[in-house]
């Protein structure tokens, strides 16, 4: 029992159980990834203008159908076949999850949105509910069922994009790694001659894989620690990388210890105590650095905490079970060979010290020639969308349907710039829409933009009805018909005036006449009372005898009464007939001169509302042609437009306080150009909005365009200081390891211009020779990773615990070189073994990765051996010749 207490059986033991807890508490890895891969591409913004939106799509994701003729323009019959796909497709929505599909039919704007402008191509948008795992899945269902004989069909979305590049990266990642841990066996067991060393370096391998990966995933799902799918490629090198490494030191060692030590428990421990003693100022200044970085909000570095976990599983397994494996084994761990590969008498790292040594001038310029092209080529330029195919000739259905939805419809119309401005009241009033319509014209004009789609211009373009320009038109048109009926009108006026005039005279010349008639009358009936006068006048004249003559003068008498009563009536009838005449003349006179009046004045104020016609019609067509003609409004009938309909249910959230612009751009996503046009929109929307009613909304932008600014914003602004925080701790940490602020600032300094070196070489070899386009941000974090355990592990094991200065020996400066370059190769071919495999990969981010670690270790492994030891015997025999070149300028004291 007490066998079983010591402490290679406990260590055994313990990792035992600390793998199977591993392994029992270890979370779903691929929803984990999925998760992670999400939240990359979809920020936590998207989600909550999605919960805004309304329209029944929130929780959606979206997808994007693309039809196209690879002959031409589609015919009528294959947009026939295209129409009834997608009917079918709507019809059995609810099968696939599908919450809104919009296509060129269903509405009058998409019809202009949805078709290329070559008419070969047509697209459809499909709002599906789903998880982001089975997204795919439901993509390729979709893909499947709009297929179309003749017609090149696919299903794409920037999401889907990207979530299978990063499911590709990883698998290749996962087959690299296994190539290399394969060749490492067979290298291990070449150089110890054993069966046993890399079957326990596999062991190893696994144990602190199994257990890293657990602590890592359960930290973050329960404290959501920051965490990216990138991060999976250098934490995993790293520690396949240390845990060989630590597994050769400490074979190499214990093997150098057993030849003078005959027991395996003694040398184990001694070998134990060795490595740590060696590795632990390499690994400590790393997990430090990756603690302290977790406190950036640059997720990439935030997430470097998976790192620190992973150096600590590994210093803590590595040395303690090869412990336990040599302490168990002892000498038989090396069984079948019975000694380890001997070292070379002469090595490159042993000749280089020779020559730096020698003239220390020499071997500094040759480091110069070696890092200065790097140094010079290095710049701060990046490209993160992972969007860019890895192999052309075999694409999946979302790159394919990406490429044709560029080449079709713009570089940038596979993910579009969208701005989303939510206010606290409705945006479609008068005044918001005005706004809203200024600052989509002044974006319409901004260099690399092809298009901008608003609610006041649904197609990215103008819907004359709703500009002042053209409804000034039409009322001036309106005001020109108007104008014509007040000249008819005048006319009219006049003519009736005349008439009423005539009118009137007509009627006083018949109450004349009427009068004359009467006269005339009068006039004949006193002829006849004076012929019937002379009558009587005669008949009394006659004698009384005569006969009958008193009948003949009363008949005569009678007459006489007869006419006078009816000149009495003539009379009285001409007097009626005259007052009539006067009084009738007298009130024609007044109604004829007060109508005159009345219609003088009518024809004045026609006279003034047609010149005032006119100056409406002249001040409208001014203003139409001035910058307020440019204005939208939206009129009273304006709501009823199916335009502006469609465009309030596609552009406007259903509470109306949400509204996007959604921008379109003519370079890719995340090209300089793309950038620089962002930031360019940003401010436009700003200035835009500013002494409007929106001048409080809530302004946001989404897309990768606005992702990788935002990233880039970041690096550039903090970029520097995180740089320098991670230097200062790296400098402090050796300082305090090595006792030497020179040659603490020395190795730091050397670490921050070999990373930009290697950078910088990377972006000359893959960016203008290869022309692979720019390189991710990924690779340099990546890059500098890597290349911080390398120099680290070569400078700290060269000068660590070395008094140069107080105990300087040429030759022992020489024999240490040499003898740290026995270290310095082990280390550089495990880093090849696992890093050639990268370049055979087809995505361009590890071959990236690939190239820098090779072109950073390289250098290091040069610059090193060439550097340093002539640094270290100016140090102690200073140089002479600016001795001589003071004293040739006469600056040394004595010509002073």
């Amino acid at each position: 029992m007490r066998k079983l207490l010591k402490a290679k059986f406990l260590f055994v033991f313990f990792w035992i159980i600390v793998v199977f807890a591993s392994i029992a508490i270890l979370p779903n890895l691929e929803s984990l990834l999925t998760r992670q891969e999400s939240q990359a591409t979809q920020s936590t913004v998207v989600n909550k203008q999605q919960q805004r939106w309304g329209h029944g799509l929130n929780g959606t994701q979206s997808l994007t159908l693309v039809f196209n003729n690879p002959g031409g323009k589609l015919t009528s019959y294959q947009k026939y076949q295209v129409h009834r796909v997608l009917n079918n497709l709507n019809l059995k929505a609810d099968d696939y999850g599908i919450k809104q599909l919009r296509t060129s039919e269903m509405m009058t704007n998409d019809k202009q949105l949805l078709t290329a402008s070559d008419g070969s191509t047509e697209i459809a948008l499909a709002a599906v509910k789903t998880s982001t795992a089975n997204l795919p899945i439901i993509a390729n269902q979709i893909n499947n069922a709009i297929a179309v004989s003749g017609i090149n069909t696919a299903v794409t979305s920037p999401q889907l994009v990207s979530r299978q590049h990063t499911e590709q990266r990883v698998r290749q990642v996962i087959s690299a790694y296994l190539i290399g841990s394969a060749v490492m066996l067979l290298i291990l067991g070449f150089i110890f001659r054993s069966l046993l060393v890399p079957l326990i370096n596999l062991l190893t391998q696994v144990i602190v894989l199994i257990t890293s990966t657990s602590i890592i995933a359960n930290a973050q799902t329960t404290w959501r620690l920051p965490f990216t799918v990138n991060t999976v490629v250098l934490i995993g090198l790293l520690s396949l990388l240390v845990t060989t490494l630590l597994t050769w030191s400490f074979m190499h060692d214990y093997w150098a210890e057993n030849v003078l030590n005959t027991e395996s428990d003694q040398v184990s421990l001694a070998t134990l105590t060795i490595q740590y003693k060696r590795w632990l100022i390499v690994l400590l200044p790393l997990i430090l650095l990756a603690l302290v970085l977790e406190r950036t909000q640059l997720m990439s570095l935030a997430s470097a905490w998976t790192l620190a976990v992973v150096l600590v599983i590994t210093t803590l397994a590595t040395p303690t079970l090869n412990y336990a494996f040599t302490a168990l084994l002892g000498e038989s761990i090396y069984w079948p060979g019975t000694r380890a590969w001997r070292p070379r008498p002469k090595n490159l790292w042993g000749q280089f010290a020779r020559l730096s040594h020698w003239q220390p001038i020499l071997g500094c310029l040759a480091a110069a020639l070696l890092v200065l092209p790097g140094l010079l080529s290095a710049k701060a330029q990046f490209a993160d969308d992972n969007l860019h195919p890895a192999r052309q000739a075999e694409l999946t259905a979302a790159e394919f349907g990406q490429q044709m939805l560029t080449a079709h419809f713009g570089n940038g119309a596979a993910d579009p710039i969208v701005v989303t401005i939510h206010n606290t009241k409705p945006v479609t009033t008068q005044a918001g829409l005005q706004a809203l319509d200024a600052v989509t014209t002044k974006l319409q004009v901004i260099k690399n933009v092809n298009r901008v789609v608003s609610v006041t211009q649904p197609t990215g373009h103008r819907l004359s009805p709703f500009y002042v320009k053209n409804q000034i038109s039409l009322i001036n048109a309106d005001l020109a018909g108007k104008q014509v009926t007040v000249t008819g009108l005048q006319k009219r006026l006049n003519t009736a005036q005349l008439n009423l005039q005539q009118a009137a005279t007509a009627r006083h010349a018949k109450s004349v006449d009427r009068l004359s008639g009467h006269l005339n009358k009068l006039a004949t009936a006193n002829d006849d009372l004076l012929d019937q006068l002379s009558t009587l006048n005669d008949t009394l004249a006659e004698p009384a005898t005569v006969k009958g003559h008193t009948g003949r003068i009363n008949r005569q008498f009678s007459q006489l009464d007869r006419l006078n009563d009816r000149m009495t009536t003539l009379l009285n009838d001409l007097v009626d007939d005259q007052n009539t005449v006067a009084e009738q003349a007298g009130k024609t006179d007044r109604k004829v001169h007060k109508v005159r009046q009345s219609l003088k004045k009518t024809t004045q104020a026609l006279q003034s509302l047609l010149a005032s016609l006119k100056v409406t019609s002249t001040y409208l067509t001014g203003l139409a042609n001035s910058q307020i003609g440019e204005s939208f409004y939206l009129p009273a009938n304006g709501h009823l437009n199916s335009s502006y309909q469609n465009s309030l249910f596609t552009n406007v959230s259903s509470d109306q306080l949400t509204t996007q612009l959604t921008i379109t751009l003519n370079s890719s996503p995340t090209s300089a150009t793309s950038f620089k046009t962002f930031h360019t929109v940003q401010r436009v929307v700003n200035d835009g909005l500013a002494a409007t009613p929106l001048s409080h909304a809530q302004v946001t932008t989404s897309g990768v365009t606005s992702q990788q600014a935002a990233r880039h914003q970041l690096i550039a602004t903090h970029g520097i200081k995180w740089a320098l925080l991670g230097l200062g701790i790296l400098a402090v940490c050796l300082w305090l390891a090595l006792s030497s602020f020179t040659l603490s600032v020395i190795l730091t300094t050397g670490l921050a211009g070999l990373s930009l070196a290697s950078w910088g070489w990377t972006q000359l070899l893959l960016t203008h020779w290869f022309k692979n386009g720019p390189l991710s941000s990924a690779v340099f974090l990546w890059g500098v990773g890597l290349l911080s355990f390398h120099w680290l592990a070569v400078t700290l094991i060269t000068v660590n615990r070395r008094r140069w200065l107080r105990q300087f020996n040429d030759t022992k400066l020489l024999r240490h070189f040499y003898l740290a370059g026995q270290s310095v190769w082990p280390l550089t071919l495990f880093e090849l073994t696992y890093l050639l495999p990268l370049l055979l990969m087809s995505d361009s981010n590890l071959r990236a990765l690939a190239v820098m670690g090779l072109v950073g270790i390289g250098l290091s492994n040069l610059c090193v051996p060439l550097t340093l030891p002539g640094l270290i015997t100016w140090a102690v025999r200073p140089p002479k010749f600016p001795k001589k070149w003071l004293a040739k300028f006469r600056l040394t004291p004595k010509n002073q």
